[in-house]
């Protein structure tokens, strides 16, 4: 029988041996040409400028999550522009000693994320002029962006309030006119992007993808037409995570085809610090990457009368069509394309130069909820 492959880039030679491991970041991270190339274009540095900050991003990474395990209170953490990762902490000198910059005298994420619940009790009725609300962990202020037709009576309600920040967007759409970063063809429907394999603990062939993609389950198709599998379970609006059953016969594969001919190998995810490179593949934009802004946004999309809130920020570009797509920082997976504004020109394979920004669906978070161990290489 034809062997059909799943998240994977067809060039002879690409594939890497897969294995279920535990979901955490590669000890000793390496970095594939496509994200390298895209960080320095960012960054505006060399080839290997890129990969020295890359693999500072991973190892100052690795150390707070060791700071976290032995029980160091962290309320938020960020990467600065000079890659130094900031850590706000009652503790300062195991973060100093760490080689991590601590932070105190701020109101922190929790405090944040209290605050933004105050600010969707503030918006009220007023809720279809607002496009999104949450933390801004750097600048430690919750920010709030309004549909360009906010009235100033919201628009000064929620400006005086102590922390929060009141900014005018553009439309927003959720990605979805319709092997990660491939084309998933849906029967009925349009099309979205694959997202990440995994398995359940029966050991059922999984990928998870946009929750929005899914509704209704629909019979998923790859590029050739050939059936991979269906849906199975989706969240959304409430957040924008779903699961598709993947047929036995398929081979699935732990990397991402970055749609430029080369693919970046999957070895966990993570939840990786605000300012960390990151890249998404998807079908409609290809390779596009930026950095992470935000984390626990709350977003309206245009049509739909509910928020889907526990999403991502980031300074990627996307389109229709990404939706469900992966969202990967060095090799350690991040997320799921959700959406963005309306009428972006993302260009096909414009790395760091497309901007823009987006939302996308933390993978730890629909991994965790629907027992799926992630495939890593």
């Amino acid at each position: 029988m034809k062997t059909r492959i799943l998240g994977a880039c067809l060039t002879v030679g690409a594939a890497v041996g897969a294995a279920f491991l535990a979901p955490v970041a590669s000890a000793a991270p390496s970095f594939d040409a496509a994200m390298v190339q895209a960080a320095a274009v960012q960054m505006g540095a060399t080839p290997a400028q890129a990969a020295q900050r890359l693999d500072q991003e991973q190892r100052l990474s690795r150390k707070l999550a060791d700071l976290q395990a032995g029980g160091v209170p962290t309320d938020g953490a960020f990467f600065d522009s000079t890659g130094a990762l900031i850590v706000t902490t009652s503790d300062t000198a195991r973060v100093r000693a760490a080689g991590l910059t601590p932070r105190s005298g701020v109101k922190g994420e929790r405090a944040l994320n209290d605050l933004s619940a105050q600010v969707e009790r503030a918006i009220g009725a007023d809720m279809d002029q607002v496009q999104s609300w949450g933390p801004d962990v750097a600048i430690d202020r919750v920010v709030v962006t309004v549909e360009p037709a906010a009235g100033a009576a919201l628009v000064q309600r929620l400006s005086s309030m102590d922390g929060v920040i009141v900014e005018t967007g553009a439309d927003l759409a959720k990605n979805a006119d319709v092997v990660p970063g491939r084309i998933m063809d849906l029967q009925p429907g349009t099309n979205c992007s694959l997202g990440f394999n995994g398995r359940r603990s029966n050991g059922a062939k999984v990928l998870l993808t946009a929750g929005h993609c899914v509704e209704g389950n629909p019979d998923i198709l790859d590029a050739n037409g050939t059936h991979i599998g269906k849906g199975a379970g989706t969240r959304f609006p409430s957040v924008d995570m779903g699961i598709v059953n993947i047929d036995a016969e398929d081979t699935q594969r732990a990397y991402v085809d970055t749609r430029m001919g080369t693919t970046v190998a999957v070895t966990g995810m993570s939840k990786a610090p605000i300012g960390t490179t990151i890249c998404k593949a998807g079908n409609t934009t290809g390779w596009t990457c930026g950095r992470i802004t935000h984390y626990n946004q709350s977003v309206r999309y245009s049509g739909e009368s509910a928020t889907t809130t526990g999403l991502a920020r980031a300074t990627v570009c996307t389109e229709g069509g990404d939706s469900g797509g992966a969202y990967i920082s060095g090799n350690t997976a991040q997320g799921m394309t959700s959406g963005g504004p309306i009428g972006v020109d993302c260009g096909w394979n414009q790395g760091a130069n497309a901007g823009s920004y987006s939302f996308y669906q933390p993978v730890v978070d629909a991994a965790n909820y629907y027992g799926v161990t992630l495939l890593t290489s």
